[in-house]
């Protein structure tokens, strides 16, 4: 794991307990005990690996933005994007940050964002600064590579599309963990993939230098 922590160790196995715990009733009614119980431990246990319940939240949080993002700078995005450089080709490499070892684990990380976004500062905070900025980092990468393979024009303004990808998923978030629309938290709900996909066509075709083969 990109974090140090060993996925066959007590730590790990806590914070995957506290995930599901987290997910399910929600960071601030679930109790150290009720944590404990669900790691097979004694509850004051806990606290020789984690000094307080929102140490395991940050470590959590922690652990989500360093393994997404070596994941991601470990794949060839420029492969991807030229054997499909279509929107469908810019989710292929979106979801690099959700491999299929670590999806289902990170997919509740994202449902306990969602739900505590607006009571919690600690996921707040994290949201604002890692979250979003990674996105950002990430989308810059995949607006990059198809400059370089002159699929969009050079003087394409990559921060105008970085931007207005950026909002539309930080309302699609935020309508979702207020139960507005397509409420699905993963990264492919059915409404978050017309959006990027809508959003990446328009781009194409304002900003292409040649109309993508693939490109609906």
């Amino acid at each position: 794991m990109s974090s140090g922590i060993n996925e066959n160790s007590v730590k790990f196995r806590i914070l995957s307990c506290a995930v599901d715990l987290f997910a399910k009733k929600g960071y601030t009614e679930t109790t150290i005990r009720e944590l404990a119980d669900a790691s097979g431990m004694k509850g004051s246990s806990i606290y020789n690996h984690f000094e307080s319940k929102n140490a395991i939240l940050e470590c959590i949080l922690q652990d989500y933005s360093t393994y997404n993002t070596d994941v991601f700078q470990k794949r060839n995005i420029m492969e991807i994007l030229r054997d499909d450089p279509t929107s469908d080709g810019i989710l292929k490499c979106m979801q690099l940050s959700f491999p299929p070892e670590r999806q289902k684990y990170y997919l509740k990380v994202l449902c306990v964002l969602l739900q505590e976004q607006l009571r919690n500062p600690t996921v707040r905070n994290y949201i604002c600064e890692h979250v979003i900025l990674r996105a950002e980092v990430n989308s810059k990468a995949i607006l990059h590579a198809l400059m370089k393979l002159e699929i969009i024009r050079y003087d394409t303004d990559v921060d105008f599309w970085i931007k207005i990808v950026s909002s539309l998923l930080y309302a699609f978030a935020t309508r979702s963990m207020l139960g507005i629309g397509d409420a699905t938290p993963d990264f492919v709900g059915k409404g978050m993939v017309e959006l990027l996909k809508s959003t990446y066509d328009l781009m194409f075709e304002t900003c292409g230098v040649k109309k993508a083969a693939k490109l609906r």
